[in-house]
């Protein structure tokens, strides 16, 4: 019994050490790719280095999710680079990479839009 509450208060302590990152900055190339369903998105502000991502200065918008929130989010990205507005990107401190061909953590996935 001590062995199970110890193991669960370690996974508590693991994953409220978690956090969003973000990084505000304005769209200097945004990408599709129909083979893989990923919209790649580089910002005029690189944002923190997530050591588990190979690539420093893109952002995806996973395959992974919902084609709807895909879409909107692809939206909101249209419309801030058509205008030139800043967006806030938000994306994993620890890893949530993106992958990318063989390679499994490639990208940093964003988690959030503003």
């Amino acid at each position: 019994m001590k062995t199970l509450i110890g193991a669960a208060a370690l996974l508590f302590s693991i994953s409220a050490n978690a956090a969003w990152l973000n990084t505000t900055g304005t769209i200097t190339n945004l990408t599709t790719y129909s083979n893989t369903e990923t919209v790649l998105v580089a910002l005029s502000n690189v944002g923190s280095d997530i050591s588990a991502c190979s690539d420093k200065t893109t952002f995806a918008i996973s395959k992974s999710i919902s084609p709807e929130a895909r879409a909107r989010m692809y939206s909101m990205l249209l419309a801030a680079q058509a205008s030139g507005r800043p967006v806030v990107v938000s994306y994993s401190d620890t890893g949530g990479c993106e992958p990318w061909g063989t390679n499994q953590n490639v990208f940093r996935q964003i988690v959030r839009l503003r």
